[in-house]
């Protein structure tokens, strides 16, 4: 499994987006959901490793439109919002 971080800069609105280079635990999936909602600026995604490496630029660009549906995010598939 991968995680993927969506940021939107609350000053400039520029948006990145990036796996996070960690292990996927329990734990990390707990953290990375109350951070979301705390932060509004992050949201985190889960996908597997292998569906990252074959769509990461339909992935990456999905993400970093301007708004990010639940219905945008369903037609990349494999994808789920933490």
């Amino acid at each position: 499994m991968i995680i993927i971080c969506r940021e939107v800069d609350k000053n400039t609105g520029k948006i990145a987006v990036y796996p996070l280079d960690a292990e996927v635990t329990d734990r990390l999936l707990f953290v990375l959901g109350l951070r979301a909602k705390l932060n509004p600026e992050l949201t985190y995604y889960a996908t597997t490793k292998a569906h990252y490496e074959g769509f990461a630029d339909i992935i990456t660009g999905t993400l970093k439109q301007r708004n990010v549906t639940p219905a945008a995010v369903a037609r990349i598939g494999g994808i789920v919002q933490i």
